[in-house]
């Protein structure tokens, strides 16, 4: 390997080293080295024997390939983009990994962009005429879903449009969620440590990151800025439409006091409290006076079993994108991957035996190899 090969590893090897919030002595004493000896190597002035390699890569929980290969584009931009910000390491690293993988995914053919997410570019979130109802209408049809129905097992539903989800368990301090565009796939990275409805909110925001254009979106949890503002209207409005909401609601105040009624809806609709509410009060079904009444106290668990509902837990952490991990078993079916590169591919939820036969080699394609 060449110098700069030596220094783009031990480049992975501090990146790796401070996420996990080691100092340079505890790793040397991990791996059986000087101090010296790791400061060298992550200024490039030292080559790594590949025991070295492996040492390090266990010690820090690290795949050998995540230290010898440059990471996608889309997360290069994205940290670029973080520069002078803080940022959040553990939501950093999980969104790498996962992107490397995307991008394997897609250089062996296993993965293709959607073709939804194309015609919807033209539609800008920063746009002064930006509808948000409007823009969710048009997702919800692409996506062949009812107007006004709720939509259950939501990371399934993004799926069609080439954004696959993950959740990771990430902490309290983890953020919401964060989005890259990996070679014209999309990938959501989701707290798992989030609420359910919270969850689906966020992978719901994310969808429009990924819809509407962007490479990459840099803000974990709540954002500021009108674009952000106007791609959470997008996400409120996909996962509770106005006809729907209001059909529904005006069902519920026959039987139901305000309070009940909006348990039983935000149930139906796998949407968070705050979210319903929301919404509730923009399609004008709730006073101010009542808005401000049910804000103040969010249900427990209790007033949702009270009132015969239970909450439904989607994106649980940890989750695999049911496409990602059906293109990997297909990859390594036919020869394309290694069975130990899915396996760490699928975060360890099979086992390399549980793997399927793989796929007999044509005979043509044999002596094409011995040419």
């Amino acid at each position: 390997m060449e110098e700069q090969g030596w220094r783009e590893v031990g480049g992975r090897v501090a990146e790796a080293r401070k996420a996990l919030g080691l100092s340079q002595e505890a790793l040397a004493t991990e791996v059986g080295l000087d101090r010296t000896a790791v400061t060298k190597i992550e200024t490039g002035r030292r080559q790594i024997s590949s025991l070295e390699l492996v040492r390090l890569a266990d010690a820090l929980d690290r795949p050998l390939q995540w230290f010898v290969s440059p990471p996608p584009a889309a997360v290069v931009s994205r940290r670029a983009a973080l520069e002078g910000r803080r940022g959040y390491p553990k939501g950093d690293q999980a969104l790498n990994d996962i992107s490397r993988d995307i991008a394997v995914l897609v250089e062996v053919c296993a993965l293709k962009p959607s073709t939804i997410k194309a015609s919807l570019k033209a539609i800008n979130p920063g746009d002064p005429g930006w509808q948000a109802e409007e823009a969710a209408s048009r997702a919800r049809s692409l996506l062949g879903l009812d107007p006004r129905s709720p939509i259950h097992d939501l990371a399934d539903v993004v799926e069609r449009a080439g954004l696959y989800p993950y959740s990771v368990a990430l902490g309290d301090d983890g953020g919401d969620g964060a989005y890259a565009e990996v070679d014209g796939v999309g990938v959501a990275l989701i707290n798992g440590d989030l609420d359910p409805g919270r969850r689906r909110s966020t992978l719901a925001h994310e969808l429009g990151h990924h819809l509407f254009g962007d490479a990459y979106s840099i803000d974990w949890g709540a954002g500021t800025s009108a674009t952000e503002q106007a791609i959470d209207a997008f996400a409120a409005n996909l996962l509770i439409p106005r006809a729907g909401c209001t059909e529904r609601w005006r069902t519920l105040r026959t039987e139901h006091e305000p309070r009940p009624a909006a348990i039983i809806l935000s149930t139906e609709y796998r949407t968070s409290w705050s979210v319903t509410l929301r919404q509730l009060r923009t399609f004008e079904l709730l006073s101010r006076e009542e808005f401000r009444a049910l804000d103040s106290r969010s249900p427990t668990r209790a007033d949702y079993l009270e009132c015969g509902m239970r909450v439904t837990e989607e994106l649980a952490a940890p989750y695999l994108p049911t496409g990602v991990a059906a293109a990997a078993i297909r990859a390594y079916r036919t020869h394309r991957l290694s069975a130990e590169r899915i396996n760490a591919m699928l975060r360890g939820q099979i086992d390399i035996d549980d793997l399927p036969a793989r796929d007999e080699v044509p005979l043509e394609a044999l002596r094409g190899e011995l040419r």
